[in-house]
């Protein structure tokens, strides 16, 4: 009953994050906060109904001390004032000169409490919050399906958000649907974030869900027996007899994914067209960092040195904001996070982890978030990796000693 009011705790507060967003149109930097730091409530819960082991937490609190530091080097050596500061925060009365602090306090409080999920006793925790958070979000999003407007080319804007960021909030449900147990809960997760993606139009969220479940295949075909691979190749080959059969519908449906899902052909946003202009913005914002080299200008100061405009590229974002410093920490999280997840012994757990760590490499190459307090996704990549880093050392105590927790031998 404790281990399930925590989760429950943890998942409401991931939803309430994405709400206070929705209903404040993406501007109440006030609220936003405010529901930020209610996060203070789940960890309370933790530490008083399950408790903390200390046990493998070394490893995240090296990474996230590293990145901690990278952030204030880059605002002390980038001579940060508030002529410089971003203007987005400006436009919702967060003195400029502040914003130094409030980014790192909130980079300091995101990392604190995903150390705390790596550190439950509990292994099947995270795995648990985002399966719960699967089931309360997805009827959220269909309703912002349904009652959401069509522009930009027919795609989904609600309360002034943009679609990118509800395909994102679609790929956060579907990765979090791997985390649910397999059942009729979680294929319904998995579609409403599935549709909203494609409602959104979202190209690069399609590449990495696509990624994602060719990942989820080929773990299950791991654990498959030779009887289930039989009959997964007879299904292959009735598959492949089927399509030569139906050629041309075959081929009508590849036209439609061309033409009407990732808008090859589209002179804005098809080929031809510099990945959605991307490519200029790309161009300027290495121009930037040429200049700032090692620390770059500042913790998510790059929009401010563009004109306002995004870098749509998280390891430019990187470079612009940190520097070939932080560019350097922020692939040896990616790699070690990814390297750690392929020896997690929960099944549930490793395709969470695995499959929102090589998603997030993914649409990197075309979305500027990173590390980033403000939204659901973020706060699980954060989470995944700590409990990546905190399951690599786990099993190296193992190894050396041969102890386990009870919660442990459930999961060997």
């Amino acid at each position: 009953m404790r281990f399930h009011i925590v989760v429950v705790s943890y998942a409401s507060w991931l939803l309430s994050i994405l709400l206070v967003f929705y209903l404040s149109h993406g501007k109440g930097t006030t609220g936003m906060q405010i529901a930020f730091l209610c996060g203070l409530v789940p960890s309370a819960l933790q530490l008083f109904l399950i408790g903390i082991d200390w046990r493998g937490l070394v490893a995240p609190v090296k990474m996230w001390l590293s990145l901690l530091l990278i952030i204030l080097l880059g605002y002390v050596l980038s001579n940060f004032s508030a002529e410089t500061a971003t203007r987005s925060l400006e436009a919702q009365d967060v003195p400029p000169a502040w914003i130094p602090l409030v980014y790192t306090f909130d980079v300091a409080f995101m990392v604190g409490i995903s150390t705390l999920v790596a550190g439950c006793p509990d292994r099947r925790l995270l795995r648990s919050i985002a399966g719960c958070f699967c089931i309360l979000c997805a009827p959220f999003l269909v309703y912002v399906d349904i009652t959401g407007e069509r522009t930009w080319g027919d795609r989904l804007v609600a309360n002034h958000l943009e679609p990118v960021w509800w395909g994102l909030m679609g790929l956060t449900v579907c990765l979090a649907a791997f985390a649910g147990k397999p059942g009729f809960l979680a294929i319904a997760g998995f579609v409403a974030g599935a549709a909203t993606i494609f409602a959104s139009n979202a190209r690069e969220d399609i590449l990495a869900v696509s990624v994602c479940l060719l990942i989820v295949m080929i773990s299950y075909l791991r654990t498959m027996k030779r009887s289930q691979h039989t009959v997964m190749l007879a299904g292959i080959c009735l598959t492949l007899v089927s399509a030569m059969l139906f050629l041309p519908q075959v081929i009508h449906t590849f036209g439609f994914i061309g033409h009407d899902v990732l808008s090859l052909d589209n002179p804005a946003r098809g080929i031809g067209s510099g990945f959605t202009g991307r490519t200029g913005i790309w161009q300027s914002a290495a121009e930037v960092w040429f200049k700032h080299p090692f620390f770059g200008v500042g913790f998510r100061q790059n929009e401010q040195y563009l004109g306002g405009y995004s870098t749509h590229n998280a390891y430019l974002a990187m470079l612009v904001d940190t520097g070939l410093v932080g560019f350097v920490w922020f692939l040896i999280l990616l790699g070690s996070s990814l390297f750690a997840a392929l020896g997690i012994q929960d099944q549930r757990t490793r395709l969470f982890v695995m499959t929102f760590v090589v998603a997030n490499v993914a649409i990197g190459f075309f979305d500027r978030r990173v590390i980033n307090p403000g939204t659901p996704y973020g706060l699980f990549f954060v989470m995944c990796c700590s409990v990546a880093l905190t399951d690599r050392s786990l099993r190296k105590f193992r190894a050396a000693t041969d102890v386990f927790t009870p919660a442990e031998k459930q999961l060997t």
